[in-house]
């Protein structure tokens, strides 16, 4: 499903933003496989969403046929080094992304802790902030005052910070479900990540966003829905964090002897 935001932007339920005049595909956190030692973990991303995800960038490629992907944020976690077959796995990404001559852009918060092994021979430089007609790529994880944007007829489109909402369900409203979403604060569209590994883990509080603010649930691949940010009660206390999954093996040789 697409939801057109402007006569340049659309919103696609894939968790992909389209810029048409600019013929740009936008996504944020690709993550694609999570690599070799993400798969090491215990929380590792099963088979069968590798796979989806896998349909959802090819099916995004095939339906817009964009002149330019542009990435936001890393293309795997820890992206300067590589661990047993992420080399293959990366070049068959690459060819998939730059195929019909398509131009691929990345942009990252910090450039220089991105480059290395994994980008060698790919020809793409990561970059800060890629401006694409009159608006702004940029991927800040903690930013929620932006700087006045240059051209005032755009505006900032951010691929780190991932908005999480908690909307209540049924007659009483007692049950609850967290849902990612695109948000337009007034000065920035913030989008959600590609794979739901990296969407996020604090639920956006209603109240505290700008007045003019506009989000859009996304519901699986097939669905964006409005949210109506003045009628949206805070959420509880016990959803406003997720519990990150534990991480196996990783233990701290601190004071008072913990190992």
């Amino acid at each position: 499903m697409q939801i057109k935001f402007s006569e340049d932007i659309i919103l696609d339920s894939r968790r992909a933003i389209l810029l048409p005049r600019q013929e740009t595909l936008v996504i944020a956190d690709l993550f694609l496989g999570l690599g070799a030692g993400r798969r090491k973990r215990p929380d590792a991303l099963p088979n069968g969403q590798q796979h989806e995800i896998w349909e959802r960038l090819l099916g995004l490629l095939d339906d817009f046929k964009p002149r330019r992907v542009a990435i936001l944020g890393d293309i795997k976690p820890n992206q300067g080094h590589l661990e047993d077959e992420e080399a293959e796995e990366l070049r068959l990404l690459f060819r998939k992304l730059a195929g019909h001559r398509r131009e691929v852009v990345q942009v990252v918060g910090h450039p220089e802790r991105s480059w290395g092994p994994s980008l060698e021979g790919t020809g793409i430089q990561p970059m800060d902030t890629y401006r694409v007609g009159s608006h702004t790529l940029m991927h800040r994880r903690r930013i929620f005052v932006y700087p006045r944007h240059d051209p005032p007829n755009g505006f900032w489109i951010n691929g780190g910070l991932h908005p999480l909402f908690a909307v209540p369900i049924g007659e009483t409203g007692s049950e609850w479900l967290r849902y990612p979403a695109f948000l337009f604060t007034g000065f920035a569209l913030v989008m959600p990540s590609f794979v739901s590994y990296a969407q996020g883990w604090e639920v956006m509080q209603p109240e505290r966003l700008p007045k003019q603010a506009r989000a859009w649930k996304v519901v699986g691949d097939n669905l964006l829905s409005p949210l109506s940010l003045p009628d949206l009660p805070p959420p509880p206390e016990s959803l406003r964090l997720i519990t990150r999954p534990p991480t196996k093996g990783r233990h701290r040789e601190g004071k008072g002897g913990e190992a």
